[in-house]
C-alpha cells in the first residue's frame, strides 16, 4: 500500500490537486487561498509545492494531499486513496490480506452484489422492460450499475456466503435480517429494481430498491439501513458523477428520486444528484458546497413535495447557499417530463427563478385580496429573507414586494426585525486550534529559527542553534516544537517573504541570542538579590561577577548588531 501512496504522490502535486477545488494564487515560494474548511474573508490557508503540504493559520486544517481529499470529499483514508489512485493513474495493490480492514470488507461484500444484482437484471425481462418503459437506455443503466434483487428469500445471502462472506459481516452490511424470534438470516432486498449508492469516491455503501411488483402495503421504496458505510443524511445519490459537473457549471440541480435524477443526466444534466426521498440535511449541504455554492431545487408537483423542498431551501439560505428553483408542469415530475419532452426539462431548468422571487409569484398568482396578500407575505416569505445573510439581498426583495404587493416597504422592515429565519442560521463550526498563551520575544525567535530549520534542513542553523543552547538543551527545544512543525514552518516562510535570506537568519540567531543572555541576566540578578538578602556573601560576590559578565556579553553583541 505504501508503494500505492509514493507512486500517487510522485504523479500528482499538491497543487494540482487543490487547484482543482479552489482558486490558488502566489504567495513567495507558497501557494494561499481561503480556506475550504471554514468561512473567511481574508486568506489564511497554505500550499507548499515543495513539501507537499498544506496549513490554515485560520482553523489548523493540515496535511498532505489525501487528507485534503478526505476533508473536500467527506472519505476515509481508503476513499481518498481510491479517488487519487484513479486520477494518477495508479492500481491499487495490497500486499497483505491483512492490510484489509473491516471497513475494507464491507466495500468488498457490497460490490459482489452490486455484481451480483447487474447480472440478475439482465436476466429478468420484467425489470428490463419496466426501466425501459421509464426511459432509461442501456447506457444509463450501465454506467449506474442499476440491478434486480430475485423475489427470493436467501438468493443473495447463498451467493454471497458462496464467495466466502460471513452472516455477521453481511448483516453489517444491511443486506440480511434475522427472522423474529432468532430465527434464519434472510434476504433485505427481494423483487426490488437496485439502485446502487455510492460515496464521493465511486464506492458502493448502500443501496434502495424499487419494488417490481407486490402487495398494495409494500414499501414502494426500500433502503439500506445506516451501517458503518452508510448514513443516508451524508449521502447524496449520484454525487459521485455529478462533482465534476457541478465544478464546471457552478451550481448543482437537486431533484427527489433516482429515476429523476438518471433520466436528467441522460439528457446532458450532469450536475444533477437527488435526495433520494429523504429531507436535505446539513451534512448534504456541506457537500454541495464543497463543489459550488449556488443549487437549483426541483420541487415535485404535489404538496408535501412543495413543502419538503421548501424545508431544504431555507437550510440552503441559512447556510449562505444562492438557491433557485426551478418550476414543473402540474402532474409531472423530473423523471416524467423528460420522458414525455427532454427541451422540456432543460427549459424549466433554464428559466429557474431565485427562491424568494418563486415564493412572491406564488402567493401573487393565489388571487388574495390585500389583508390575505400581507398575511402569506408575512407569514410564508418573510421568514426566508430573514434567513438572508446579506443586508443587500434582504433590501432588494422588500423593495420587490413593496412594488408588486403593494405594501409600505417600511412596515415590512418592521415585521422582519420581529421575524426569526426559517431555519436558524447554525454557528460557523470551525475547528478552532488550541489557544496559544502570548509568547515571549525568546519564544517567537525559536518559533520562527526552528521553522526554517525544519523548512530548510539547513545543518549550518542546527550548528549555530547547538551552541546556543547547548547539545542538552537544544535536543530538548527540539522536540518541543516538532509537534508544531507544519504550523511554524508555513509561518515562517510567511514572515520571512518565502525565499529565506542567510542575512535573515543570521539577525534572528543573534537576536535569540541576545534574548538567551538578557533572560540568563535576569534570573542571575534574582538569584543576586535572594544572596544578599539572606546574607550569603560569597555566592553574592559570584553572582555579581556573573552578572557583570552577562552585561558585557549584551552589551558587546548590541554594538555588534549596530554595526
Amino acid at each position: 500500500m505504501s508503494d500505492s501512496v509514493e507512486k500517487i504522490k510522485d504523479r500528482l502535486g499538491i497543487a494540482e490537486v487543490v487547484s482543482s477545488y479552489i482558486k490558488l494564487e502566489k504567495a513567495g515560494k507558497n501557494l494561499r487561498a481561503r480556506c475550504p474548511f471554514h468561512n473567511e474573508k481574508t486568506p489564511s490557508f497554505f500550499v507548499s509545492p515543495d513539501r507537499g503540504s498544506f496549513y490554515c493559520f485560520g482553523c489548523a486544517a493540515k496535511g498532505d494531499i489525501f487528507s485534503f481529499v478526505e476533508q473536500m470529499e467527506g472519505l476515509d483514508f481508503k476513499g481518498a486513496l481510491k479517488l487519487l489512485a484513479d486520477r494518477a493513474g495508479v492500481k491499487l495493490e495490497y500486499r497483505h490480506v491483512g492490510e484489509r480492514d473491516s471497513r475494507e470488507k464491507l466495500f468488498q461484500i457490497l460490490e459482489e452484489t452490486t455484481r451480483y444484482f447487474e447480472t440478475n437484471l439482465k436476466l429478468n425481462d420484467e425489470a428490463k422492460n419496466y426501466l425501459k418503459k421509464r426511459g432509461l437506455n442501456d447506457k444509463t443503466i450501465t454506467a449506474f450499475r442499476l440491478g434486480f434483487a430475485p423475489d427470493e428469500w436467501r438468493a443473495l445471502l447463498t451467493h454471497l456466503k458462496s464467495k466466502k462472506f460471513a452472516e455477521s459481516d453481511l448483516e453489517k452490511a444491511g443486506l440480511i435480517k434475522k427472522g423474529e424470534a432468532g430465527g434464519n438470516y434472510y434476504d433485505r432486498f427481494r423483487g426490488r429494481i437496485i439502485f446502487p449508492i455510492a460515496d464521493s469516491a465511486g464506492r458502493i455503501v448502500g443501496f434502495s430498491g424499487r419494488i417490481l411488483k407486490g402487495k398494495s402495503d409494500d414499501a414502494k421504496y426500500l433502503n439500506s439501513p445506516e451501517t458503518e458505510l452508510f448514513a443516508k443524511s451524508r449521502i447524496l445519490y449520484g454525487l459521485d458523477k455529478a462533482k465534476t459537473a457541478i465544478r464546471q457549471r457552478d451550481f448543482a440541480v437537486l431533484v427527489e428520486g433516482q429515476v429523476d435524477l438518471l433520466m436528467s443526466h441522460q439528457t446532458g444534466v450532469a450536475n444533477t444528484v437527488a435526495s433520494s426521498g429523504t429531507a436535505l440535511t446539513d451534512e448534504h449541504l456541506n457537500l454541495l458546497k464543497r463543489f459550488s455554492n449556488r443549487l437549483l431545487l426541483v420541487f415535485d408537483p404535489d404538496e408535501a413535495g412543495f413543502k419538503a423542498a421548501l424545508r431544504g431551501a431555507g437550510l440552503a439560505l441559512a447556510r449562505g447557499l444562492e438557491v433557485k428553483v426551478a418550476a414543473l408542469p402540474e402532474g409531472l415530475d423530473p423523471a416524467d417530463l423528460v420522458l414525455k419532452n427532454p427541451l422540456s426539462w432543460k427549459e424549466a431548468l433554464k428559466n429557474a427563478v431565485f427562491l424568494i422571487d418563486f415564493l412572491l409569484a406564488r402567493i401573487l398568482n393565489k388571487g388574495y385580496d390585500k389583508r390575505q396578500l400581507a398575511k402569506a407575505v408575512e407569514k410564508d416569505i418573510l421568514p426566508y429573507i430573514a434567513s438572508l445573510k446579506s443586508r443587500i439581498e434582504q433590501s432588494h426583495y422588500i423593495s420587490e414586494i413593496a412594488d408588486k404587493a403593494n405594501i409600505k416597504a417600511e412596515a415590512l422592515w418592521e415585521e422582519l426585525r420581529k421575524i426569526k429565519p426559517v431555519i436558524g442560521v447554525a454557528e460557523n463550526k470551525i475547528l478552532k486550534p488550541e489557544a496559544k498563551e502570548k509568547l515571549t520575544k525568546r519564544e517567537l525567535l525559536e518559533r520562527r529559527l526552528f521553522g526554517v530549520l525544519f523548512a530548510e534542513k539547513d545543518q549550518k542553523l542546527e550548528s549555530e542553534l547547538q551552541n546556543i543552547f547547548g547539545a542538552a538543551e537544544f535536543k530538548m527545544a527540539l522536540e518541543f516544537w516538532r509537534p508544531f512543525r507544519e504550523e511554524i514552518v508555513f509561518e515562517a516562510e510567511a514572515n520571512l517573504g518565502g525565499e529565506i535570506s542567510e542575512k535573515e537568519i543570521a539577525e534572528l540567531l543573534a537576536n535569540l541570542k541576545n534574548e538567551k543572555l538578557r533572560e540568563k541576566f535576569l534570573q542571575k540578578t534574582k538569584e543576586l538579590a535572594e544572596a544578599e538578602k539572606a546574607g550569603e556573601t560569597a555566592q553574592a560576590r559570584k553572582l555579581m561577577e556573573e552578572c557583570q559578565k552577562l552585561s558585557k556579553e549584551i552589551s558587546n553583541d548590541q554594538k555588534t548588531q549596530e554595526k
